[in-house]
């Protein structure tokens, strides 16, 4: 139950909750195959993983996590090129990934983390 009694919708995953967080390192190439959020939310997501790649064997990331950061660098909410450029850039021989466990909506919609608890 959320405040003033209203059950919260069954699809809500609360983005200020540190336990729908998945962090991640890993080699390239991952494995990872990103996709767009739809415009009105920004961002990138999984839309699926390499069979037999290294993101699948870690076993962490799942199909519609949507990625947060890279390294030490906020990307939720940035352009697909921008968001993965960060990954590309990344110079660790392992990478850095934190992802959120739910929808685009959870994450950037009305009910989604502030910007300052995300940092």
């Amino acid at each position: 139950m959320v405040a003033g009694g209203a059950a919260a919708p069954k699809d809500f995953i609360d983005s200020m909750d540190t336990a729908n967080y998945v962090t991640v390192a890993l080699k390239k190439p991952m494995g990872i195959v990103f996709e767009e959020n739809d415009e009105e939310f920004g961002g990138i997501f999984v839309l699926s993983l390499t069979e037999g790649g290294i993101a699948a064997a870690n076993g962490s990331i799942q199909p519609g996590d949507q990625l947060v950061a890279v390294g030490e660098n906020k990307v939720g909410g940035l352009a697909f090129d921008d968001a993965l450029g960060a990954i590309i850039d990344s110079q660790a021989e392992e990478t850095k990934l934190v992802f959120f466990r739910g929808s685009a909506k959870n994450l950037y919609g009305p009910t989604g983390a502030s910007q300052d608890w995300l940092t």
